[in-house]
C-alpha cells in the first residue's frame, strides 16, 4: 500500500482525505464545489475535479452515476485506514462511559454483555465479543458448598476468568466439613489441569486414591465435565438494530442477509478468528475492508476488532462492525480502549488469590 501512497500528490491526499470524511458523514456522493466550499483546500473546483478524476483512476474513488461527485472505493477507504487517518481519542462523555464497565458483575458472561453494549454506544456500531472457550481453558479453583440435601454447588475458577457454577447432585448426604475435604482434594490434583483432560482414566485414578468418597467423587467429577460444556465458543452482539439503520442497507433484503450471518454464531466467530490473525503492523487494531471481508454475505461492511488477554494469554476478540463508510477514527479507538479496559477489569477480577475470589463468588451467588 505504501506504493499506492507515494504515488500521490499531497493535495491528492488531501482531496482523498476529504472525499472519505464527508461521505461517512453524509452518505452522498461528493463533488468538487462541496470540497471547495467545507474544507479549504485553496482549490478552485476546475482543479478539484481534475484530481477526482486522478483518483478515480487509480482505483481509490467511483462515480455512482454519471452526473454524481465521488465516493469511496474499497481500496480508497484501505488507503485512508493505513495511510491517512488521524487519531481519534475518545472524548471525556466516551471515556466516563468506557469506565463502567467495571468488575462488579458475577461472571465473565456478565462482564462480556456489558462489553458488547458499551463498546456498541460508543462506536455506534454493532458490537461483537467473542467469549474464551472454556474447554480450553485450565481449572484454577474448585469450590464445593451445600445447597440442599444430597447436592451441592460446583464453583468452578479456570486461568481464563470464567466461573462456573454446577448443580450436583450426591449418592448420598455429605456435611460441609466433608464437602470441605472433597474440595481440597479436587483442587490438590486438578488445579492447573486442561479441563479438556477431564478423562475416564483421570476419573478411574482418583477413585483408587480415595475409596471412602468414590461415589461423590464420580458425581463430583461428572458436574466438572458437565460445566465445559460443549467446548464452542460464544459470541456476544449488541444493537443489531444500528445497521438495519443505515441507509446503504435500506435495499431489500440486504440487512436481512447480514443479520442472518450475525445470527450463524461459528461463521462469525471464524470471521473475527481470520480477522484478528492478520498483520497489522504495530497496530494492536485490525480492520477489514469491503472485498476483504472473509465472508461474501458481509462484502459491504468493515470490520475492526482488537484482541483481549488475561496475562499472556488471548481470550477473545472485541469489535465493531458497520457499512464501509464507517467512522474509522472512532471505531478504532473505541475497540483499542474497550479491549484495554476489558483486560484492566479481567485481572481485578481474576488476577487475585484464588482461594479468596472463590470465596466471593461463592458468597455473591448465595446472597
Amino acid at each position: 500500500m505504501n506504493g499506492r501512497i507515494n504515488r500521490l500528490t499531497p493535495r491528492q491526499q488531501d482531496i482523498l482525505r476529504a472525499v472519505v470524511r464527508d461521505y461517512i458523514q453524509t452518505f452522498e456522493p461528493v463533488g468538487s464545489r462541496t470540497l471547495s466550499r467545507k474544507y479549504g483546500l485553496g482549490l478552485s473546483p476546475a482543479t478539484i475535479r481534475n484530481e477526482l478524476s486522478d483518483l478515480e483512476e487509480e482505483g481509490l474513488l467511483r462515480q455512482p452515476h454519471a452526473s454524481a461527485g465521488r465516493i469511496p472505493s474499497d481500496a480508497g477507504y484501505r488507503l485512508f485506514v493505513d495511510e491517512l487517518l488521524e487519531p481519534d481519542p475518545l472524548d471525556d462523555r466516551q471515556q466516563q462511559i468506557l469506565e463502567t464497565v467495571n468488575s462488579g458483575v458475577s461472571d465473565l458472561y456478565d462482564l462480556l454483555l456489558q462489553t458488547a453494549k458499551i463498546t456498541a454506544l460508543i462506536s455506534g456500531c454493532t458490537a461483537l465479543v467473542r467469549a474464551p472457550r472454556l474447554d480450553r481453558a485450565r481449572i484454577k479453583f474448585i469450590q464445593l458448598m451445600p445447597v440442599g440435601e444430597a447436592e451441592c454447588m460446583l464453583v468452578l475458577l479456570t486461568d481464563q476468568g470464567q466461573v462456573t457454577h454446577q448443580l450436583v447432585r450426591l449418592p448420598e448426604s455429605l456435611s460441609p466439613e466433608d464437602l470441605v475435604v472433597l474440595g481440597n482434594f479436587l483442587n490438590e490434583r486438578l488445579v492447573g489441569r486442561p479441563l479438556d483432560r477431564l478423562t475416564e482414566a483421570a476419573l478411574g485414578a482418583f477413585n483408587r486414591e480415595i475409596s471412602r468418597y468414590h461415589e461423590a467423587l464420580e458425581s463430583l467429577y461428572r458436574g466438572l465435565s458437565q460445566a465445559t460444556g460443549s467446548g464452542v465458543d460464544r459470541l456476544i452482539t449488541s444493537h443489531q438494530s444500528y445497521l438495519a439503520q443505515q441507509p446503504e442497507f435500506h435495499e431489500v433484503g440486504k440487512v436481512g442477509q447480514i443479520l442472518g450471518i450475525l445470527e450463524e454464531q461459528q461463521a462469525m466467530i471464524d470471521v473475527l478468528g481470520r480477522v484478528a490473525a492478520r498483520e497489522s503492523g504495530e497496530s494492536s487494531v485490525r480492520v477489514t475492508i469491503g472485498r476483504e471481508m472473509p465472508s461474501p454475505d458481509l462484502m459491504d461492511c468493515s470490520l475492526v476488532v482488537a484482541t483481549y488477554r488475561l496475562g499472556d494469554r488471548v481470550l477473545g476478540e472485541v469489535a465493531v462492525l458497520g457499512p464501509t463508510r464507517m467512522p474509522y477514527a472512532t471505531a478504532m479507538s473505541v475497540v483499542e480502549a474497550v479491549a484495554g479496559r476489558l483486560e484492566q477489569v479481567l485481572d481485578e477480577l481474576f488476577g487475585l488469590d484464588t482461594r479468596s475470589v472463590g470465596g466471593n463468588l461463592g458468597r455473591r451467588r448465595q446472597a
